[in-house]
Order: structure tokens, then C-alpha cells, then sequence
């Protein structure tokens, strides 16, 4: 599963329920519309688009910056560390280069024995 180790293609995947409601839910309002309504919404989208409001152009823009700063912040390289018994999430661009050295060798703790490993004699 090489693929699904890819941090992109991880981002598209929980994106998937979040789309896939939205759009479910357009399809339903949509055919819920009396035919009037229905006729606008297939001039917008065929292109007769000039009765295109600026709050309908803006609400668009804002998603697609949203879905952008999400995937962005979802690919970024950061630290995630425990102080104090809080969990503190740093940009790596952001540590020091010695720490990013340090981070670089340092050895994982081992890892706790799952149920699985228990059952199997690991």
C-alpha cells in the first residue's frame, strides 16, 4: 500500500467524505427546486452565466482558498512533541538546523504491543 503512504494522496482521501456530502447534498437541493429555478441554475452552468451574483463568485473563492490552505498545512513537515503534557506542533521550517540534526538521529520509542501482537506471541 505504498500509494496510500503518500501525504497527498492521504489529504485527497479525507477530503472524499467532506466533498462527497456537499455534493450529495447540492444533488438533493437541486432536484428539490421548482423548474424555473432548475432552468437559471443550467444557464450559469452552461455558460449564460451573467445573472452570477458576487456573494454566489466570492462563497466559491473562499472554498477553493480553504481546500488550498488545507492541503498545504496537510503536506507541510512539522513537529509534534509533548511540554508539560501538552502537545505543541511546530513547522520543521522552524526548528533550529542543530535540532533538525538531532530530530534526523533520533531513535522512536518502541512501539507498545498492540492486541494483535499479544494473540500472535510477538
Amino acid at each position: 500500500m505504498g500509494i496510500l503512504n503518500n501525504v497527498a494522496i492521504q489529504w485527497l482521501v479525507r477530503r472524499v467524505p467532506d466533498w462527497g456530502g456537499q455534493i450529495t447534498f447540492l444533488v438533493s437541493l437541486y432536484l428539490a427546486l421548482p423548474q424555473e429555478h432548475k432552468d437559471t441554475i443550467n444557464a450559469v452552468l452552461s455558460g449564460q452565466g451573467g445573472g452570477l451574483t458576487i456573494s454566489a463568485a466570492v462563497g466559491l473563492v473562499a472554498f477553493v482558498y480553504a481546500q488550498v490552505i488545507s492541503y498545504r498545512k496537510t503536506v507541510q513537515a512539522q513537529v509534534v512533541q509533548k511540554v508539560d503534557g501538552v502537545t505543541v506542533t511546530t513547522p520543521l521550517k522552524e526548528v533550529a538546523p542543530a535540532d533538525k540534526r538531532a530530530l534526523e538521529n533520533a531513535v522512536p520509542p518502541p512501539r507498545r504491543k498492540t492486541l494483535v501482537d499479544v494473540l500472535t506471541g510477538k
